[in-house]
Parts: C-alpha cells; sequence; structure tokens
C-alpha cells in the first residue's frame, strides 16, 4: 500500500470515530494524528495534554505552541501517577500505570464532554517494541488509528513535512520517568534533577540528549554525530558542571551515544517473561545442555455455551492486546449435552487482573478458575532476512543446539504484504527461503533481538 492510500486510510478510520479525544503528547506521531483528526473532524475532536512533573515545561510550552498555531481544540488535563505507589516503585511496568492513569483521566473527560472514543499515536513499528503502555490502551479501548492504517515512523515524518509541520523531524522525547533506572523511586526531585540537567546540555547545543539517572551518578547519551565535540576536554568540562548543577554528583559519557530505551537492555528475564521464569540448572557435562526456560504463568479458564463466534473471536483479540501470552477457544460439552467452548487465557500474574475483567465483563460466564502452572520454553532467537518484500524478522526455536522450529513474524510480514499490496502467504514464503538459503549456504542471517 502506497503512502497516498494509507493517508486515505488514516482519514477513514477517523471518521468512522465519529468524535474522539487525542491523547497528545507533542511528539511527531501524536501532532500527526492530532492535526489529521482536526482535518477529519473539525470541532468533533479534542486533543488532550496530560501534565504532571513527569512533563518538561519546554515541552508542554512547544506542544501548546503547537496545536495552537494549527488552531486543534486542545485542553491539558492533570494527571496523579505520582500518586500511585505501583508507579513510583518503577519496575518495568511503569509506562502501564502511568497510561492507565493518563486514558482514566482521559475516560472521564470524554464522558463529561460527550465524545465518543479516545485515540492515541501508537504507530505500525510500535507493535514489536517493549511498550507496556499499550495494554493500557487496550484495557481502556483506545484507538491506534496511525497504527491501524499501516502508518510506519517513517510515513508519519513525510505526511508530517507534506503538511508543512515544522516538528516532522523533531527527535522522540519520552518522558521523564524513562530516564530513571528501573528499582529507583521516581519522585518529584529526581525528575526535575533530570529536567535541569537537559535542558542545561540543550543550552550547550547538544539537541538531542538523555541524562540517564542513576542515583548520584548521572550517565549522559549524546547523539552519536556530536560525541567528537563533547569529547573535547573544555566542552566536557562545560558538561560536567552543568549536569551537578541540576543536583548530580558524579557525570559519566556514554560511548554508544544516545539511544531509544537504552534502560530496557538491563531488564532481567523474570521481568520480560514474567514471575517464576528461571534459566534451566547447570547440568553435568555428561547430559546434553537442553537450554529450555521454565515459566510460571497463570492460567485464566471459563466455558460459555450461548456466544457467537463473532464475540469470542472478539474476546481473543481483546485478549491479546492486553497482554495474554495466549488465548484459546475449544469446543466441548456442557452440562445436559449442551455444545460450548472453553475459553483459555495464559499470561503473566502481572497482567491477569485487567484479563480477569475482560472475561468477566465480555463473556455470559458466572465465573472465571484461576491456577498457575509450569511451562517449558524452548531457547529463541530472532533473525532478519532479506525478501524482495524487504527485511524480515525470522522467529527460531531452539534445544540442544538444534533449531526445531522456524517461523516469519506475523506483524513483519502483513506490514510488507500491505506495503507491497502482495498476499500475506506469498511474504511468508519468501522469508522461509531466505532463511533456507542462508541456512544451507552456512551464511548466518543477521541476528535481531
Amino acid at each position: 500500500m502506497d503512502l497516498a492510500a494509507k493517508a486515505a486510510l488514516l482519514t477513514e478510520k477517523i471518521q468512522q470515530l465519529g468524535s474522539v479525544l487525542v491523547a497528545y503528547s507533542g511528539g511527531t506521531d501524536s501532532a500527526y494524528l492530532a492535526y489529521a483528526a482536526y482535518q477529519a473532524l473539525g470541532s468533533n475532536m479534542l486533543a488532550v495534554i496530560a501534565d504532571s512533573p513527569s512533563l518538561p515545561r519546554a515541552e508542554l510550552e512547544a506542544a501548546l505552541a503547537f496545536t495552537a498555531a494549527q488552531a486543534i481544540p486542545t485542553r491539558v488535563l492533570r494527571t496523579s501517577e505520582l500518586e500511585n505507589p505501583d508507579y513510583i516503585r518503577n519496575d518495568s511496568q511503569r509506562c502501564f500505570h502511568c497510561k492507565d492513569e493518563l486514558f482514566t483521566v482521559m475516560e472521564r473527560a470524554r464522558a463529561e464532554l460527550g465524545f465518543a472514543h479516545l485515540a492515541y499515536g501508537m504507530n505500525a513499528d510500535d507493535r514489536g517494541d517493549f511498550r507496556p503502555g499499550q495494554k493500557a490502551a487496550a484495557l481502556h479501548r483506545a484507538s491506534a488509528p496511525l497504527a491501524a492504517a499501516g502508518l510506519t515512523k517513517q510515513d508519519i515524518r513525510t505526511l508530517a513535512r507534506n503538511a508543512g509541520l515544522h516538528l516532522w523531524d523533531k527527535p522522540a522525547s519520552a518522558c521523564l520517568s524513562s530516564r530513571i533506572e528501573y528499582g529507583r523511586p521516581v519522585t518529584a526531585e529526581n525528575l526535575m534533577q533530570v529536567e535541569r540537567a537537559e535542558a542545561a546540555l540543550h543550552a550547550l547545543g547538544f539537541p538531542q540528549v538523555r541524562v540517564r539517572h542513576h542515583g548520584e551518578l548521572a550517565r549522559i547519551e549524546i547523539a552519536r554525530a556530536d560525541l567528537s565535540r563533547a569529547l573535547d576536554v573544555a566542552v566536557l568540562d562545560q558538561i560536567t558542571d552543568a549536569v551537578r548543577a541540576a543536583g548530580f554528583l558524579y557525570v559519566t559519557l556514554d560511548t554508544q551515544g544516545y539511544r531509544s530505551g537504552s534502560m530496557n537492555a538491563v531488564l532481567p528475564v523474570a521481568e520480560l517473561l514474567g514471575p517464576g521464569a528461571r534459566a534451566p540448572e547447570a547440568e553435568s557435562s555428561s547430559r546434553p545442555q537442553t537450554r529450555t526456560i521454565e515459566q510460571t504463568v497463570t492460567v485464566l479458564e471459563t466455558a460459555v455455551d450461548d456466544m457467537t463466534p463473532e464475540v469470542l473471536a472478539f474476546v481473543a483479540e481483546r485478549g491479546m492486546a492486553l497482554g495474554a501470552l495466549d488465548v484459546m477457544l475449544a469446543p466441548v460439552i456442557m452440562k445436559k449435552g449442551r455444545p460450548g467452548t472453553l475459553i483459555t487465557i495464559l499470561c503473566k500474574e502481572s497482567d491477569s487482573a485487567p484479563l480477569q475483567e475482560l472475561l468477566l465483563r465480555e463473556t455470559s460466564t458466572l465465573g472465571v478458575r484461576k491456577r498457575q502452572e509450569k511451562r517449558l520454553c524452548m531457547q529463541r532467537e530472532h533473525f532478519a532476512v532479506a525478501t524482495p518484500y524487504g527485511e524480515i524478522r525470522v522467529k527460531l526455536g531452539i534445544r540442544s543446539g538444534e533449531t526445531l522450529n522456524v517461523a516469519p513474524e506475523f506483524e513483519d510480514c502483513r506490514a510488507a504484504a500491505l506495503k507491497h499490496d502482495v498476499p500475506l502467504k506469498q511474504v511468508m514464503q519468501a522469508a522461509l527461503a531466505a532463511y533456507a538459503l542462508a541456512d544451507v549456504s552456512g551464511r548466518r542471517a543477521t541476528p535481531r533481538s
């Protein structure tokens, strides 16, 4: 699908909403969504900015200036995530609690103002990232028109540039809380430290920076194009003075330079796979290494006998959006010989509450069974292969050094099929063929995390 077709589809998706509150942060994605929504709906849309200590004052001012210049209706709503102990704890689900607060506040405003829907700026590239906030959006039924139209980050920048929007090339700017190392409590004080330090570095002429908060230590990430200037001794002294003035005792410059999501690299397996996940214990040299992971999962289960296949499919789709590891529908025979459907959801315990709520709200059940089970997972690796339709990731299941399963990533194939207007199965077959050729020839494909 070409860019013009995607843009037309975006307009169609927005118009189908009728009226909408758009979660607006001032970044390129949400700004373009707000702009497109205003073009499509006029006064039947409202851009909503969540104001809290995690939003830099300069970003708030810039966001308001943009919507004012475009005459986009805008409202600032105060959020209170810093009053939530789960948010303050700052584990890998911090973004979920932040977005849950955002969409809760937006939902109240939506009801008060009479709007029909909520929307936010997730794009097609965001689907494969570690973004717990997407689960909160799904829980609150927030639409993602950009992703639904198949628009990638680059697509959105191109459309914004074509529309004459000055922020088309604005660098990504996550909230200040993302700069604080996992496990260190998020407080108004350390958020202010980060904001002051980054503002000082911007004033020194570094447009793209991150100040990562590690207690008394500030780890500075600067765009690699600017690293050579930063490594000048005189400039290093200026950086040190500026960051110490913000309240840090020690300052270090990260030689890898700026990169989005660098804090996620330190998350342990247990955070990513869920509570109870562990690598297998060491085995004697006489036994083969199986390289499997034992994981504790939560099983939610209920049976219904009065729901249509369309509604069951909706429940399964919503379950996956809320973070389920798997949703299974199986035919069963219930009391008195009635045919029914067994709904089984596998999930992490941390995700179980909204999934339980889903089953109770969206099905006709009167109760949900819940239990803990163990499962063994093979070692998983991703490789990128070159196909006529672009780069496609291939997922491998490996045990005892042997690749037992090979499967192209569905979302990569889906995006490529839409982009090139070819059958999905054709892209999947091309990815498998590309992997087979790389494997047979002894040339390993490019590993991807």
